[in-house]
């Protein structure tokens, strides 16, 4: 007889009544979320298992909450009426009568309502806050790139972090805002989980629900707590070059069964697109308006996507970008500048406006003060230190190919005008070499007769650049990084 009961137990479990019940096992998750695309579902097994048993869902009173579930479909989180069915603890019976299986479980609901960025003072990340130009007004990195209301609507429908936004000249309500670091930086980043729900509390503490994301590791807050924070860092640095990385970061919270078996629990995104600078600015001036501007970055660091993480590629890179792809022409008339002027007419206080620039406020037609100034402006930006320097006085000229040109002339004016005033470029002042914009060297043998082979300037010595610049000698007569506005 102790024999029977002992095989009795081992192949199901007595009643009240003193009959053996089914041998059925279920199995379900031991919390569920409703904010999630998966519905509670669950599976029996053993030798009098009826696979599609429908399901009832009781709550921690005792009180039936749904009725008559499908497998098929699992539960949803809400009662027979419709109404949500508040946090906490709920119980899955599969089949009728007392002795039907039964699985304990936590109803839970897990969401973001912000994310900050942030650096660890430049050991792995640094965080370069961006400029919006045309409010004038500069990223606090301090403040919630991302932030959301609550984690649910009214009627329970899950939200979620706001999408980036696309206007490049105002940080839009209600969207995420892009950030910027150097482009070897792993950043940090700390989300917000929500504190209340539609749902009710979000009663994450009932149960162990562990944090990750793929890519990215949990530096503090997991297990997770209501309204508690979860703080990563980027695995990989951004990229090996200069561009932009717009990318999902995914936390997946998951919870752990008594025999060892992870179940996921709820999904959690935050939408990044991160500029990958060179390096932090390097303007010599301060205030707002010398970090990195939006608008700027934005299309440069697309064109320059790949661009190795020097200053000289960085610079080369945007020679070629401003004289191929920017639309600009030379001015041939006048060889006026459009955007940059010369405060109380010193060489040393060029000031480009690159506001206006942007704009296009005044045209496409440029000049070599112009073009200077973009590659000034854009590459300090960048963290590729350059300067102005002017080189004068007067002097005649060898073939060119202007901005925007088709054809190599040594008398950009005409007839009457053979040479420059003056003549605008960007240099190193570490190195001695130069990039120009403005135009193209002829790069043959001989540059000052047809035939013509277009040598953009890019990191060309001084010497040569000037030797094939000019007919008669020539050189700098000033220097300096100028401003910006």
């Amino acid at each position: 007889m102790l024999l029977w009961l002992t095989l009795a137990c081992e192949t199901g479990a007595t009643d009240s009544a003193g009959s053996v019940s089914p041998d059925v096992t279920l199995h379900a998750a031991p919390a569920f979320d409703p904010g999630s695309d998966t519905p509670l579902t669950w599976t029996v097994t053993g030798d009098d298992a009826e696979p599609g048993a429908a399901g009832t869902i009781v709550d921690s009173a005792g009180a039936v909450v749904r009725k008559r579930v499908a497998s098929a479909a699992g539960w949803d989180g809400r009662t027979d009426d419709g109404a949500l069915a508040p946090t906490g603890a709920y119980t899955l019976r599969v089949g009728a009568g007392e002795s039907a299986p039964s699985h304990p479980f936590q109803l839970v609901r897990a969401g973001l309502t912000a994310a900050w960025a942030e650096d660890d003072g430049g050991t792995t990340a640094t965080r370069v806050a961006l400029y919006w130009a045309q409010k004038r007004h500069i990223q606090d990195v301090a403040a919630a790139f991302s932030q959301v209301g609550g984690i649910d609507a009214a009627d329970g429908t899950a939200t979620a972090l706001p999408a980036l936004g696309d206007d490049l000249t105002y940080p839009t309500e209600g969207t995420t805002e892009p950030l910027a670091y150097p482009y070897d930086s792993r950043p940090i980043v700390t989300v917000q989980l929500g504190a209340e729900s539609a749902w009710g509390p979000p009663n994450l503490d009932a149960v162990p629900l562990d944090v990750a994301a793929a890519g990215w590791s949990v530096l503090e807050g997991s297990p997770a707590t209501d309204g508690g924070t979860v703080t990563l860092q980027r695995d990989a640095p951004l990229g090996s070059t200069v561009g932009v990385t717009e990318e999902v970061l995914t936390l997946e919270v998951t919870t752990t069964d008594d025999e060892g078996v992870v179940w996921p629990v709820q999904s959690m995104q935050v939408p990044l697109r991160v500029y990958r600078l060179l390096d932090t600015p390097t303007w010599d001036a301060e205030g707002e308006r010398y970090s990195p501007w939006v608008a700027a970055v934005d299309p440069a660091l697309r064109a320059l996507e790949g661009t190795l993480p020097t200053r000289d590629a960085v610079l080369d890179a945007l020679v070629r970008w401003v004289f191929e792809d920017e639309g600009l022409e030379y001015d041939t008339r006048y060889g006026a500048s459009a955007y940059t002027v010369y405060q109380g007419n010193d060489w040393e206080r060029a000031n480009f406006n690159m506001g206006a620039y942007l704009a296009r406020k005044y045209g496409v037609v440029v000049n070599c003060t112009d073009c200077a100034g973009i590659m000034v402006g854009y590459g300090n930006m960048l963290g590729a230190r350059v300067e102005y320097a002017i080189i004068g006085m007067n002097f005649d000229l060898n073939y060119i190919l202007a901005i925007g040109g088709d054809e190599f002339t040594h008398c950009p004016f005409g007839g009457s005008g053979c040479g420059f005033s003056y003549h605008a470029v960007s240099v190193s002042s570490e190195s001695d070499l130069i990039w120009d914009a403005t135009l193209a060297l002829d790069g043959d043998d001989d540059p000052g007769a047809a035939p013509h082979e277009e040598l953009l300037v890019q990191a060309i010595d001084a010497d040569e650049y000037l030797e094939r610049l000019a007919k008669t000698r020539t050189d700098y007569i000033a220097q300096a990084q100028g401003g910006l506005q």
